[in-house]
């Protein structure tokens, strides 16, 4: 094909296999085709080709580089090379400088070589650009605007985007071009949006939505969208225009605001009883209830804010009127309100609940609406009555216990003074305790001292009161009598069907008891003068052979010179230095660590023999014996103290007692204080042990002086024998306890005794509740140290870890208490070997 065009297709054997057909096509059409070979050279220009490129038809057989130099560094020859080489089509568009002109570019590869495709488009090029510009006017007007703004047409290109839609998806024009229109849209929201424009798209249709953008660096933005669509003369819809609002801030806020109302929801659906807002006043109709109303009320949350269920409907009517008041009051004198009282269940249970709430009022000041809290407190108020009962009754016996007595006995007498009547009090002491325990075990004794209260019980007039005052003796008060014969007329009955023996295990027990009687106001004028009466009397019965029913005479003197002898044993071994502390380890239940020690006291008698400190009791009756005892026992305490801390011993803290008549002065506390500063031992190191004795006697009013002014100073107050009917809770409340000593009583019996379990889950609750520590006395076995820890027991005493030892030993305790200690559940405790 090396002729020249205007040579007809006869003249050539090549150009006759070209039909007329493309021969035609070739010459008529306006763009420039020419034909290279192997080499690069021209075979072939159509008319149109010959007229635009520079040389015309003597390009024929010139190589490409020869003929236009200009091209071979240019993209035109990359091209070419590229359809050759990898024998594929290439389009691609170039500025032909010598010609001024644009052209779109096809290079095909064929067997003997390349054919090229131009097509000039200049005026096509300026058209768009034309375009362009008007684009770019119209895109600077509204770049200026606070919307984002984007004019596609339907196959993804962009007509015109401001640089505000290019902000808001992080994207340029050049990046959004072609790009299709789900690229950008957050995954979730694409699901959605996508079907949701083809369909608008295909009738044509406006639609807005809100949804998320994703920027190429992984950020997201909410904007709400408007999406319009252009049509042709034709109608057809040829572009749309997308408007894009930035209201990320607002979805946040949203998103923010919805998350707290999820999290307050869940906060309310989780706690603890029912939390609501209902009307101010009765019926209380609700608009909120939280899921908390059904596990409550056996009611769902929906049948009071939907169905018309009204809490006065629920609540008990015996305590409708006090809600009623209590919730009045509380909204006239604008402060919160608690009130406990009962309501009847969707399965007709009666329930104790809690409420507290307080009434929300407008700017104005009008009441609008009540909320709060309703918990059950079923359990606990079960417990607290459990607590009260065991508080003033005895556990085994289930009759009153000295509290109570004593409580009960001041009543009587207070309403005699007034009636006439003569009081009748009678000290009961059994005869045998002591060696039915001995024979038979604590079993025995037990069933000794239930048959006697319920036969006592039995035999009584409903006016009379019977005790247990602890131990084996009881207590019984007689009121409304003529005089001291009354007493025998109405105690024989009683004694003739106690005294009948009862079988126990196999054995037969005698059921006797001594009696000491006395009468108000013949024999004294108050309660502790006639509690003496009748201790003589009771002692003189007992001298008298057992089994006696003794009226107070002033004769009987001999039980309180005995008494005197020990006082003045007690002044004997306090003037003579013969007061010694033994020390009793206490452990830490958790760990098995040691926690520090009780001091306890011990006595020599002038034989040296050690005596306990009940061989001295009543020295602990005299207000100021008992104050020098235990003023002797704390500088000896803090004595070995001192030694221990200097020696760096890890002694943790000691506790030590103190009695009631120690708190009969006003500076109890501060003298306490100047020893422990005089000794330089820290305060942390102290416990300070009280029984609730100290609370009832003479100077209780300076009791609770004393032990604010000592936990103040870091001295921890331990209430001791908790548990076994001397203990209030009101005591809890308003003294500062720190710790509570559960009696051994509760500790013996745990593993036979479910009354005791049960008391003791309830103690320990107690003290959790209220932030005190506990300690368990009287542990003796691996079983009982194992159940007090699972139950949360803090600390643990007892014959398990050692019995009280004198001060030379606690050297040798301390340094042999080992790892052996750090035990893990279900490893028996062990102790360190004596030295």
């Amino acid at each position: 094909m090396h002729a020249r065009n205007e040579v007809g297709p006869s003249d050539s054997d090549e150009l006759h296999k070209l039909s007329r057909h493309l021969w035609a096509f070739l010459e008529g059409t306006t763009d420039c085709v020419v034909f290279l070979d192997r080499q690069w050279r021209f075979t072939f220009l159509n008319n149109r080709a010959a007229s635009e490129l520079r040389g015309g038809f003597d390009l024929i057989g010139k190589n490409l580089w020869e003929a236009l130099p200009e091209v071979v560094d240019s993209p035109f020859w990359e091209h070419c090379q590229r359809a050759v080489t990898e024998r594929t089509t290439e389009f691609f568009e170039i500025y032909y400088a010598p010609l001024s002109t644009r052209y779109e570019v096809h290079a095909v590869p064929v067997e003997d070589g390349l054919t090229i495709f131009f097509r000039n488009f200049n005026e096509r090029f300026a058209a768009a650009e034309a375009i362009r510009e008007r684009e770019r006017h119209l895109a600077t007007v509204f770049g200026q605007t606070m919307v984002g703004i984007i004019h596609r047409d339907m196959n993804d290109r962009v007509l015109m985007v401001n640089q505000r839609f290019c902000d808001l998806v992080g994207r340029t024009r050049e990046e959004l071009d072609g790009l299709p229109i789900g690229s950008s849209i957050h995954p979730d929201d694409a699901v959605w949006n996508i079907p949701l424009f083809r369909e608008n798209a295909a009738k044509g249709e406006p639609f807005q939505v809100e949804k998320r953008y994703v920027r190429p660096d992984g950020s997201v933005i909410w904007c709400a969208v408007n999406v319009s669509f252009v049509r042709d003369e034709a109608g057809t819809v040829v572009s749309m225009v997308t408007v894009a609002e930035d209201i990320n801030d607002r979805k946040v806020a949203e998103a923010k605001v919805r998350e707290s109302e999820r999290q307050l929801a869940t906060l309310i659906d989780n706690l603890p009883g029912l939390v609501y807002r209902c009307e101010v006043a009765p019926p209380w109709r609700f608009s909120i209830m939280s899921v908390g109303a059904e596990p409550t009320t056996g009611y769902q949350a929906t049948d009071f804010t939907e169905r018309g269920l009204r809490w006065m409907d629920i609540v008990h009517p015996d305590d409708l009127d006090n809600l009623e008041k209590a919730v009045a009051d509380a909204v006239e004198q604008q402060r919160p309100f608690a009130e406990t009282y009962r309501i009847v269940t969707r399965s007709g249970d009666i329930r104790w609940v809690m409420e507290r709430g307080q009434c929300v009022y407008s700017s104005s000041g009008t009441p609008r609406f009540l909320e709060g809290t309703v918990n059950d407190v079923t359990n606990q108020r079960h417990a607290e009555e459990r607590l009260r009962w065991v508080a003033h009754h005895d556990s085994l016996t289930l009759v009153p216990n000295r509290v109570l007595f004593l409580e009960r006995l001041e009543q009587i007498i207070t309403r005699s003074r007034n009636s006439g009547q003569k009081v009748g009090l009678l000290l009961l002491d059994l005869d045998h305790l002591k060696e039915v325990n001995d024979s038979l075990g604590h079993d025995g004794g037990d069933a000794l001292l239930r048959t006697v209260a319920e036969r006592l019980s039995g035999s009584i007039r409903s006016i009379d009161t019977i005790a247990r005052n602890g131990g084996d003796e009881f207590g019984i008060i007689l009121p409304d009598l003529a005089d001291a014969s009354d007493i025998e007329t109405i105690i024989r009955p009683i004694l003739d069907r106690l005294h009948q023996p009862f079988s126990f295990g196999g054995r037969v027990i005698d059921c006797r008891a001594s009696i000491g009687a006395t009468l108000w106001p013949d024999h004294a004028q108050d309660v502790d003068d006639l509690l003496k009466q009748a201790d003589l009397a009771l002692y003189s019965a007992k001298a008298a052979g057992r089994g006696k029913l003794m009226v107070f005479e002033p004769s009987m003197r001999a039980k309180a010179q005995h008494r005197v002898r020990m006082r003045s044993d007690a002044r004997e071994a306090v003037d003579a230095s013969r007061i010694e502390p033994f020390y009793q380890p206490k452990v830490r239940l958790g760990s098995g660590k040691l926690a520090g020690f009780e001091a306890l006291l011990r006595w020599r008698n002038p034989r040296g023999g050690l005596e306990p400190p009940g061989a001295i009791e009543a020295a602990f009756d005299d207000p100021h014996l008992a104050v020098e005892i235990g003023q002797q026992m704390q500088e000896l305490v803090f004595r070995d103290m001192r030694q221990w801390l200097d020696a760096g011993l890890e002694i943790g803290h000691v506790a030590i007692n103190a009695a009631a008549a120690e708190f009969r002065g006003n500076d109890f506390a501060e003298q306490l204080l100047e020893r422990l500063r005089a000794a330089d031992i820290p305060t942390r190191h102290l416990i300070l042990e009280v029984t609730e004795t100290v609370f009832l006697g003479r100077g209780a009013e300076h009791v609770e002086r004393a032990l604010r002014t000592l936990d103040a100073e870091g001295v921890r107050i331990a209430l001791d024998d908790f548990g076994t009917g001397y203990a209030s809770l009101s005591h809890l409340k308003q003294f500062p306890v720190a710790i509570m000593k559960i009696d051994r009583s509760f500790v013996r019996d745990l593993a036979s005794n479910p009354d005791d379990t049960a008391i003791l889950q309830a103690i320990l609750q107690l003290g959790r509740s209220l932030g005190i520590t506990t300690i368990a006395e009287g542990i003796e076995t691996d079983i009982q140290a194992d159940y007090l820890r699972m139950q949360g027991c803090d600390l643990g005493q007892g014959y398990l870890f050692g019995e009280a030892a004198p001060k030379d030993r606690i050297p040798a305790i301390v340094s042999s208490w080992t790892a052996r200690h750090r035990r893990g559940p279900g490893e028996p405790f062990t102790l360190p070997p004596p030295r």
